[in-house]
């Protein structure tokens, strides 16, 4: 008697080398955008990671900004949300401030960078996908 089902659903990019995007946000980064647009005709982003950070050594008079440490970051989905599935994007540098009672990290409430890691696929022909059904079997 079978009693049990399990599937595992698993998409995964195959034999594409990911494309790291790092900058700094601007001093006031309020209407300033990042803009992710390393994907070239045809293709489309596909966000791996996306992390927003800290740095201690943090330079906004510099063109463009510097910010080279990574003392603190977490993990944002926002960046997948608004960009997976386009071939560029923006996204507000917004995205780094934080308000009253929250912060980035116990060192600081505001993030300077952000970090994303993506690919650029051509539609869904760069994209493996497994779809795996278990069945659990008692021998009664």
């Amino acid at each position: 008697m079978c009693n049990e089902k399990q599937a595992i659903d698993e998409c995964r990019v195959v034999d594409v080398d990911a494309i790291k995007f790092h900058r700094c946000r601007a001093a006031d980064p309020r209407g300033q955008l990042f803009t992710l647009n390393g994907c070239a005709t045809g293709q489309l982003i596909n966000i791996q990671s996306a992390l927003l950070g800290y740095s201690i050594t943090y330079s906004s008079r510099t063109n463009p900004p510097q910010c080279p440490d990574r003392n603190c970051t977490v993990p944002t989905d926002e960046p997948a949300e608004q960009c997976n599935g386009r071939q560029s994007c923006r996204i507000s540098q917004t995205i780094l401030l934080y308000g009253p009672g929250t912060q980035l990290c116990p060192i600081q409430r505001d993030g300077n960078f952000i970090e994303i890691e993506y690919t650029c696929v051509a539609g869904m022909t760069s994209i493996s996908c497994l779809y795996v059904v278990h069945t659990h079997c008692d021998s009664k």
